[in-house]
This record gives structure tokens, C-alpha cells and sequence, in this order.
């Protein structure tokens, strides 16, 4: 029994993000900034302010692994990220964060008459560069085809809004309101996207929620008045939320998504047992429900880290059950099938461990995502997404598996459109860079050669745990009473496991603590997963600079 590809952000799931936006300490990311932004008085106000400015070379050869056209992309892309709190007494705060020029290409780039449309219809007198970033478009073809989309170029935000939300501390809790990180640093289901923390690549925008939010440590109340600890990096912490995912029509309810859930976190930075300390251990659990296609969502997870001497080690894991006809409604178009409640069991996790010396550090990472072999309505939704901007590798799940399923996505949403859909489950088929339907083992070793180099080497082994499938192509392929035989995968070609062997690297120089250079490579081996009909898929390279100026 399996599912319909699907991405379990759309369906449920949220990492509580349990304390004020500080920076987590987590054994599979770099503590990049190793600290919040100082705080300035002025008065009673205080204002803690950061900015980031980063510019991103990427060169990818070849994109498609099984055509002789989109056989490349290589662009430059910028990126402005401001935001600052605002306080009172640092009891009552405002928050706010923006990107600007987010993923805008240098140049000034289009067709003139078409969108997005550049200053000058001669390239040779170009002169000030337009708003465009790069994107999946139809190209020329079958807009019901995968092979006729590919990379082109669409008008860009010049400045998006990713975080506003208030925040007070009462004395017997903190209450949050407003648009807030879904999750404090780079959580398997939840990344906040802040500063630069992936061991590998870049994180874009984060994952956000509109949420109401009260955080509580209960023990404390129990505690002398002076023997209280009301700081947010030591003790136990309760969490409660309540968040509005959708509210699509305002006159309706029943088409409104809402989320209610709580968790706990303990934290403790000293010594918890002999040669042990900074254990960090979560437990959380969150339901989310609508109406209008009967979705009832339940996802349990949870997160242990501590250090033990030189060794680092932590687990986050989680997992999502219910039902949901949400996607059968849509599907249904294609095949006939009944429209049904499908099941939901869906799970992932990663595990770390790592030795920290001065001179090297080793660090050995397992990801698990489960996967989806079966797009049937009569099998359960059983693929399990990681967070965007929670990366794994460089080039397989970040560039080629994500630009695959895109094309897939893009025909399968106009197909699904034509027919009358109101609900589109074949876009969230594309992967958007994300660990996905996988079972990953990805050594790594840093190098330290002096307090400003940075040298990182990772061998990233990876297979899916169920046959790499297209569901769309796959369900309007069905020929008889099963689908077995009629399962294929992004490129046309048969289901498999193995999706490939990475080497990945990464060099980086730092100076006065405000400026870092990048540069990093991979090369991708790729299996049988990617192959199309033929058999065919070639090996990829990958080639990505850039400069970050922060402060």
C-alpha cells in the first residue's frame, strides 16, 4: 500500500519554534552567527538591528541529465536581508524582516514586449539592470508535456515581507503574535532560514507561519522569587499555538485550514551527567483540520542533542497521520476513482554525530524521508518532505531532482487545471530543493588549517526508500486494474531506488568577522532513479561562488 507523491508541507506538520528568534545550537549546522545581534538603549527602547548582503554565482552542467537541451543554467543572483527588533524595557518587542532583490539576477534581462521586459531592446546598449528572477516556464511545446518546460525567466519581488510579529513577556509567559519562524534553526520539517547555517549551499526564505503563540516555564513559578530563571537558553519550556494556514474565501469557514498544538523543550547547558552538557530535548505535538475536504492531520515528532566531552550528537524526527481527501478530489479527475479519505503516514528524521577538535572535525549524517510508490487513491499519502532551506548535499536534491519534478509538476498542475480542478496536489510534486523520499548516508570531514579557512569534504550516498515515481504521468498511464506496470518516473523511465553517488566540497575564507567568500563543487554519479526510457542519465557538476557581507 503507498501513496500519492505529495509534499508534507502542504499536508501538516510544524517544529514550535519555543522561544524570542535566538540562534540554535544543533550538531548538523554552523553556528553562523555564533550569536544574536547586540542590543542598543535608547531610554527604555532598545534595538537590536542585522543586514546581510549576499551575491551567488551558480553554474550547473548539465541540468537535465537525459536531454540535449536545458543542458546548463549559470546565473549571478543577489540578495539584500535587513531586520531589526524594536523594545520596550526588552519586555514588550516588535520584530520585522525583509529581503530584498531575493534570487534577482544581474543584467538586464527578457524580451521587449513580453514579461518580464527589459530596459533596453538592444543587449549591446544595456544600461541598468531590470527585476527578473530565474523560474519553471512553458517554453514551446505540449503545455501537457514535462519536456516542454524548462528554466526561463519571471518578474521578481523587489522586497518581500518574511517576518512581522509582536511579542510580549508577562509574568507568567510570553505571548506572540503575527507572521513568525515556524521553527528556531534548521529542523527537519521546519527552517527558520536565518543567517548561514547549512553546512552546504544557501538558505532562502525560511518557513513562516501566522501564529498565536503563549510559552510558559512552569517549574519556575514553583520556584523562591530569587531563585527564579527566566531566561530562554536553560529550564523547561511550554508552548501552546494556535495557527491559521488558510482562510481562502472570507465569507466561508469550511475552507479555512487551522492548526492547535504545544510542546515542550528542556534545555540545559551545564553539566547533566558526567562529561555531558548542552542537551537540548523537545517534544511536540500538532493537529491540524478543514472542512471542505475533511482533513484531520496529526503530527507527533521530537528532537535529543547534547555533547558528550568532543562528541556531538543529536536525532529529529517526526511523524504525520490522519486522513485527507484533498487529493483524491483532484486525482479523481484523471483516473474516475471514488473520491476517498486517504491516509496519512508519513515520516522523516535526521541523526548526527560528530567529533570536535580545533584541527578536524568528522561528522557523519543519516537522513530519512519516507517515499510514495503508489499514486492510487486507495493507498496512503506516504511521501515525507524535509524544510527548503534544510539542506542535504549540494547538486542531487538541491538542483537536478528539484528541476525534474518541477517540469512534472508544471504539465501535471495544467492537466489537473484543464479538467476542473480545485485543488492542485500535482504542484507540490515538484521538491523545491528539498530531502525527499530518501534514505541518505553523507560522511563529512572538516579542516580548520587556520581560524579564518574553512575546508569541508562529504561523500553523499543516497537511495529512495520506495521507487521514484511521477504520479501524474504514472496515473494517467494506467491500463488495467493495477498500476504497477505502469509507474514511471520524472523522466519517463522505470521506477528504481538508487538515485546516486555526491562529492561535495566547500572552501571559505573569512575577514574581520562582517565578510566570507564561498566557493564550493559537486559532482553527482547518478542511478537508476534518474534514468529515462533509454537508460540514459550523465554524470553533473556543479560549480557555486559567493560573497556575504553581514553585520
Amino acid at each position: 500500500m503507498a501513496p500519492v507523491r505529495l509534499g508534507v508541507g502542504v499536508i501538516a506538520g510544524s517544529v514550535l519554534a519555543l522561544t524570542t528568534p535566538a540562534l540554535a545550537s544543533e550538531p548538523w549546522s554552523d553556528p553562523d552567527p555564533p550569536a544574536p545581534p547586540e542590543r542598543y538603549e535608547i531610554g527604555d527602547v532598545g534595538v537590536r538591528a542585522e543586514a546581510e548582503y549576499r551575491v551567488d554565482l551558480l553554474y550547473v552542467n548539465p541540468i537535465s541529465l537525459n536531454s540535449e537541451d536545458n543542458r546548463r543554467i549559470n546565473w549571478i543572483d543577489h540578495r539584500l536581508r535587513a531586520g531589526a527588533v524594536v523594545d520596550y524595557e526588552d519586555k514588550v518587542k516588535l520584530t520585522v524582516s525583509l529581503d530584498a532583490l531575493d534570487m534577482v539576477l544581474w543584467g538586464d534581462n527578457g524580451t521587449l514586449g513580453q514579461s518580464p521586459e527589459p530596459n533596453s531592446g538592444i543587449n549591446a546598449a544595456a544600461r541598468s539592470p531590470n527585476m527578473a528572477e530565474p523560474c519553471i516556464a512553458l517554453l514551446e511545446g505540449d503545455p501537457l508535456q514535462a519536456s516542454s518546460y524548462g528554466y526561463s525567466l519571471c518578474d521578481a519581488t523587489p522586497v518581500k515581507i518574511r517576518r512581522l510579529f509582536a511579542q510580549v513577556t508577562t509574568p507568567i509567559g510570553a505571548l506572540r503574535f503575527g507572521r513568525q519562524p515556524v521553527s528556531v534553526g534548521m529542523g527537519v520539517l521546519g527552517a527558520d532560514g536565518d543567517g548561514r547555517r547549512n553546512r552546504f549551499g544557501i538558505a532562502h526564505g525560511g518557513d513562516s507561519v501566522d501564529r498565536l503563540m503563549f510559552a510558559t516555564k512552569p517549574l519556575e513559578a514553583l520556584k523562591p522569587e530569587k531563585e527564579r530563571d527566566l531566561s530562554e537558553t536553560r529550564g523547561l519550556i511550554l508552548a501552546l499555538l494556535y495557527d491559521r494556514w488558510v482562510s481562502d474565501s472570507v465569507r466561508l469557514f469550511g475552507d479555512d485550514v487551522h492548526q492547535v498544538g504545544g510542546a515542550v523543550r528542556f534545555l540545559e547547558p551545564d553539566d547533566w551527567a558526567d562529561g555531558a552538557h548542552d542537551l537540548e530535548a523537545q517534544l511536540f505535538y500538532v493537529y491540524r483540520w478543514d472542512q471542505q475536504y475533511a482533513t484531520h492531520i496529526h503530527t507527533i515528532g521530537g528532537r535529543l542533542a547534547s555533547r558528550f566531552g568532543d562528541f556531538w550528537a543529536g536525532i529529529d524526527a517526526v511523524g504525520n497521520v490522519g486522513s485527507t481527501r484533498e487529493v483524491a478530489s483532484a486525482y479523481s479527475l484523471i483516473t474516475s476513482d471514488p473520491i476517498v479519505d486517504q491516509r496519512v503516514l508519513q515520516f522523516g528524521g535526521r541523526a548526527v554525530v560528530r567529533y570536535d577538535h580545533p584541527l578536524v572535525t568528522p561528522y557523519l549524517e543519516v537522513d530519512y524521508a519516507s517515499g510514495d510508490p503508489n499514486p492510487e487513491s486507495r493507498t496512503p499519502l506516504s511521501q515525507f518532505r524535509f524544510a527548503e532551506d534544510t539542506n542535504v548535499g549540494l547538486l542531487l536534491f538541491e538542483h537536478l531532482l528539484d528541476f525534474q519534478s518541477a517540469r512534472a509538476a508544471a504539465a501535471g498542475t495544467e492537466i489537473v487545471r484543464r479538467l476542473g480542478a480545485t485543488a492542485f496536489p500535482s504542484e507540490r510534486i515538484r521538491t523545491r530543493g528539498a530531502f525527499t523520499d530518501a534514505l541518505a548516508v553523507f560522511p563529512q570531514l572538516d579542516v580548520h588549517p587556520h581560524e579564518s579557512v574553512l575546508l569541508r569534504a562529504g561523500v553523499l550516498v543516497a537511495w529512495a526508500p520506495e521507487p521514484v515515481i511521477d504520479p501524474v504521468q504514472s496515473l494517467q498511464a494506467r491500463d488495467g486494474l493495477t498500476i504497477d506496470d505502469d509507474l514511471v518516473n520524472f523522466v519517463g523511465g522505470k521506477p528504481e531506488r538508487y538515485l546516486g553517488t555526491e562529492l561535495d566540497a566547500r572552501f571559505q575564507w573569512r575577514f574581520l568577522d562582517h565578510f566570507a567568500l564561498d566557493l564550493e563543487g559537486a559532482l553527482l554519479f547518478p542511478g537508476p532513479a534518474l534514468e529515462d526510457a533509454n537508460g540514459d542519465a550523465v554524470r553533473a557538476v556543479l560549480l557555486q561562488g559567493r560573497t556575504t557581507a553581514f553585520f
